[in-house]
């Protein structure tokens, strides 16, 4: 089940959960921020705030953790560049307590524009979870 998840992860994003600058959401695409089977009922995370975004805009991922040492470490919100260099955008450091988290960067990081995949890795690089977000 985790192969199938990770190979949908690495597919050509298609779609945004459209959300307002608050992280209220305006309309859902069902393959953002799914939660992988091997974190299943042990992290949930929300689609990224606002998204679209401008590149002014400070773009924010909440998590919640939902059992103790259900993460070991590290949580990083990464995105990859056209050569398929991983670029860390943000991190929870110690993500091992139950409790809500936020992974926020500004938008401006990722010098582009257009619909880009990001993704959330553990501290041995397993994903967690991935979405996607349109930068204007």
């Amino acid at each position: 089940m985790q192969n199938v998840f990770e190979a949908a992860a690495f597919a050509t994003p298609d779609g945004i959960t459209r959300t307002d600058e608050n992280g209220e959401v305006v309309s859902t695409d069902a393959d953002d921020w799914r939660v992988s089977p091997a974190y299943m009922g042990r992290v949930h995370i929300d689609p990224a705030f606002p998204n679209p975004a401008g590149q002014g805009d400070n773009i924010t991922v909440p998590v919640q953790v939902r059992q103790f040492g259900a993460v070991r470490g590290t949580l990083a919100l990464v995105s990859y560049d056209s050569y398929r260099i991983a670029r860390r955008l943000d991190e929870i450091r110690n993500a091992r307590d139950p409790g809500a988290y936020v992974l926020s960067f500004p938008a401006r990081l990722l010098q582009v524009e257009g619909l880009l995949r990001l993704y959330i890795v553990d501290n041995g690089g397993g994903l967690v979870s991935y979405g996607d977000v349109l930068i204007e």
